[in-house]
Parts: structure tokens; sequence; C-alpha cells
């Protein structure tokens, strides 16, 4: 069996190192960055020039039984949550899906007032040999 903690991480680093600089024509490194309770958050891809955030997710929109993945969906809540205590505020905070599931549920949520509107999505398209991970 695959060590799907691995993969995950393998698909983080291909968004961010590839995937991200490719389409915004500049370096991300994940970061840490100050939040208004004067902590501290680690944000998957920060832009090298600071103006956007980026939150990657792997996950699927469902469990393997098909049914609502209500963990997948608090996990990127707490992150627009973070995003949105971030002391700087960026121009920009993406989330960059893998799932087309979890992107239409984000839609969703948006539509339905449960989601920051100003919060970009993304659906990244992996390589072949990522996604059979």
């Amino acid at each position: 069996m695959a060590d799907s903690t691995l993969a995950t991480k393998d698909v983080e680093n291909w968004i961010r190192n590839e995937f991200l600089p490719k389409k915004y024509h500049q370096a991300f490194a994940k970061r840490k960055l100050g939040v208004q309770s004067g902590g501290e958050f680690e944000c998957d891809a920060v832009s090298e020039d600071g103006k956007i955030v980026c939150f990657i997710s792997t996950s699927s929109s469902k469990t393997t039984s098909e049914k609502p993945g209500a963990d997948e969906l608090a996990k990127v809540r707490s992150n627009a949550f973070w995003a949105g205590s971030l002391s700087e505020k960026p121009q920009e905070i993406v989330f960059a899906f893998t799932e087309k599931s979890m992107v239409e549920l984000v839609k969703q949520e948006k539509e339905n007032g449960r989601f920051p509107k100003q919060i970009k999505t993304l659906l990244v398209k992996l390589p072949a040999d990522l996604e059979t991970k």
C-alpha cells in the first residue's frame, strides 16, 4: 500500500514549486505568517512578494464510502478562518484543490453564504505521475 502522507507531500510540493510559480510568474514557499491574535499560522504557499497566500487541499468532498466529508470541509473552513485572521492582508487568497468535488462544494458554500466570497478557488490538474499516487 502506498504511503498517502508521502503522496500528499509530493502533490503539495509540486503545486507549490511548479504549478503556482508557472501560474503567477514568481516563486512560492511554505511560510508562517502573523495572525491578529499575535501568533503565527503556517501557510502552504506564499508568493515571493507576499501578495498571494495559497492553501492547498488534496481532499475530496466525500469519504471513500461516498458520504459527505465533514472533516475535509472543516479543514478547508479552518484554513479560511486563518486566512481571514492574517495580520497583513494579502492581495489574493487562493485555495488550490486537486479534487473537483471539493471545488464544487466550496462553490456551493459560497453561494449559500457560508464561505468567504473573496477567496479564489483553483482546480489543479496534476501530472499523470502524481495523479496515480
